[in-house]
């Protein structure tokens, strides 16, 4: 991993590790269970399993940076993981296939659940599908072999606009450098390394 991908990986450790990244970190793996295992969470309920008000539940996590996905009838359904086709993304884990927000959700949460799961997104320059298999102990399956993955800043903004929307797949390096040629901010490395920065957030949980 070359040095800003490493900069920012750090970085993004660092948020999770910091004592408003627990915080969060918590509150949102909390909704995010109750999803997982109930299916799409009125906002009433989430405030009963987290302990607050009813109208505190969006409030808080809007100003943690951190927007809950929200489905037409008005109840949670995406917190990192969603049950919408919001995002190219997608894995599945017990049998259940969700949208990822970002591709670092894709590579973090079959670790943190000890899943081997099936993985598939499109190239973010191409449109071209990449297919891989998401293990505790690594990667599998990649097709295309080269797959890549920018990494952004993860602070400044709500959490999708200024990370998730801007950590994609890419089907080779040529692809990502070029992604990253336009955006600055952003740093690239190989699928592999993503998946080892994914280990690092996944011990957190």
């Amino acid at each position: 991993m070359d040095a800003r991908a490493q900069q920012l990986a750090d970085a993004l450790v660092a948020k999770w590790s910091a004592p408003a990244g627990v915080e969060l970190m918590t509150a949102g793996a909390t909704v995010l269970g109750q999803i997982m295992g109930e299916g799409p969470l009125p906002v009433r309920d989430a405030a009963a399993v987290l302990g607050w008000p009813d109208e505190d539940v969006l409030r808080r996590f809007d100003a943690m940076g951190f927007r809950l996905e929200l489905n037409g009838k008005g109840d949670i359904a995406g917190a990192g993981l969603s049950l919408l086709p919001s995002a190219a993304h997608t894995v599945e884990i017990n049998g259940t296939r969700y949208h990822g927000w970002c591709a670092m959700d894709v590579l973090m949460f079959p670790i943190v659940f000890g899943n081997s799961s099936p993985a598939a997104s499109r190239c973010a320059a191409t449109g071209d599908r990449v297919h891989l298999t998401v293990t505790p102990d690594g990667l599998k399956d990649l097709d295309p072999a080269g797959i890549h993955v920018t990494l952004a800043p993860a602070a400044g903004g709500e959490i999708r606009e200024v990370f998730c929307n801007r950590v994609n797949f890419y089907g080779s390096r040529e692809a990502a450098e070029a992604a990253a040629g336009a955006d600055p901010d952003l740093a690239v490395c190989t699928a592999t390394e993503a998946w080892t920065v994914a280990r690092r957030l996944a011990a957190l949980f």
